[in-house]
C-alpha cells in the first residue's frame, strides 16, 4: 500500500479558479449582473471624501457660482428669502454637491453691496469714457405712498447709442423742488458726471420744472413801462454778465420737458370737451380697470 497522501493524486489545472467563475456565473447569471451594477454604481471611499469636502469661500468656482446666484436673484426680482428654500438646496447640491449656498443675511449684508459697489465702479468707468451724458428724471410714488427716484443716462460711445440706469432710489420726505435738485446733485456728483450732462429731460410737473430752472429768472423781467435809463443799465449789466469767462448757462444743463408726456396732457385736456357719449365710455373703462385691480388685489391678499 502506498504511503502517498491523497490529494497528490488529484491535479489541479492552472485556470481552475476562472473555470469555478465561469461556471457559477452561468449558472446563477442574475445575481452577477446585480453584483456588476452595485459595483459601478457605489462610490469608492476617495469619491466619498470628495463630495463631502466643500468648496473654500476663495475658491474660484464657489466665487463664480455665488455671483451667478446673485445676478439671478437680481435679475429676476427674486426675494432673498429663496436661498433658505429646501427645494433650492436640492437643486443646487444636485448641480454641485462642493457648493456652499450663502444665507441670507450674508447675502443681503455683504454680498449684494459688494455687486453693488463692483456695477456702480464700472458704470462711472464707462461714464468717463463719455464726452456728454444726457439726463430723464422722473419721481413717482407707489400705490403704498413710497416716493422713488429714478434717473437714466443716455449717451454715445465707440458710435453706439447707450442706455443705463444710473439710480433708482428711495425719496423721502416733500416732492418740493429744492429736494429734487438736492438728491440730483448728490448723484450727479457720486458718478462724476455733473460737468457732462447736455440736457436734462422730465415730465411737466411743476416741482421738476422748477427744480431744474435757473433761479431768479422767472423774476428777472424788464417792465415795458420802464424809461430808457432803467433799460440801459439793464443792458449794461447783461453785457458785464457776458463778459466773465464763466456763464449761467454752463452751470446749468439745457432741461426739456419729456414730449410724450406734454401730448399726455394735451389729449386729457381735450377730453375734458369731448361728447357726453365719449365720456360715458371713458367712464365704464375706467370702471371696468378699477374693478379688475380690487379683484386682483383680493386674489393676491385674501
Amino acid at each position: 500500500m502506498s504511503s502517498k497522501s491523497v490529494l497528490e493524486h488529484f491535479t489541479v489545472p492552472d485556470d481552475f479558479k476562472m473555470e469555478i467563475l465561469s461556471k457559477e456565473n452561468r449558472k446563477h447569471r442574475d445575481l452577477y449582473i446585480l453584483h456588476s451594477e452595485n459595483k459601478e454604481i457605489q462610490p469608492t471611499l476617495t469619491q466619498c471624501i470628495k463630495k463631502s469636502v466643500k468648496y473654500s469661500p476663495s475658491d474660484p468656482k464657489q466665487l463664480e457660482m455665488t455671483n451667478a446666484l446673485i445676478m439671478f436673484i437680481a435679475g429676476d426680482l427674486l426675494p432673498l428669502s429663496i436661498v433658505e428654500s429646501e427645494e433650492f438646496k436640492n437643486l443646487m447640491e444636485k448641480a454641485d454637491t462642493k457648493y456652499q449656498v450663502p444665507s441670507r443675511k450674508h447675502l443681503s449684508s455683504k454680498l449684494l453691496h459688494e455687486k453693488s459697489v463692483e456695477i456702480k465702479n464700472n458704470l462711472v468707468n464707462t461714464l468717463k469714457r463719455a464726452e456728454s451724458v444726457c439726463l430723464t428724471i422722473d419721481l413717482w410714488s407707489s400705490r403704498q405712498m413710497r416716493g422713488f427716484l429714478g434717473i437714466t443716462g443716455h449717451f454715445i460711445l465707440d458710435w453706439a447709442m447707450k442706455s443705463v440706469m444710473i439710480c433708482c432710489k428711495r425719496f423721502k420726505g416733500r416732492h418740493t423742488a429744492e429736494s429734487i435738485r438736492s438728491e440730483y446733485e448728490e448723484v450727479v456728483t457720486s458718478f462724476e458726471i455733473g460737468f457732462k450732462i447736455a440736457a436734462i429731460v422730465s415730465d411737466n410737473a411743476s416741482n421738476m420744472v422748477k427744480a431744474f430752472s435757473i433761479p431768479g429768472f422767472d423774476d428777472f423781467k424788464v417792465d415795458h413801462e420802464s424809461s430808457d435809463e432803467e433799460i440801459d443799465d439793464v443792458d449794461k449789466e447783461i453785457e458785464d454778465d457776458q463778459s466773465d469767462d464763466l456763464h449761467l448757462s454752463d452751470c446749468l444743463p439745457k432741461h426739456s420737458r419729456c414730449f410724450a408726456h406734454t401730448l399726455q396732457l394735451v389729449v386729457k385736456d381735450g377730453l375734458k370737451d369731448c361728447s357726453p357719449h365719449l365720456k360715458t365710455v371713458i367712464t365704464k373703462a375706467s370702471n371696468i380697470v378699477s374693478f379688475v385691480r380690487e379683484i386682483y388685489y383680493c386674489f393676491r391678499n385674501p
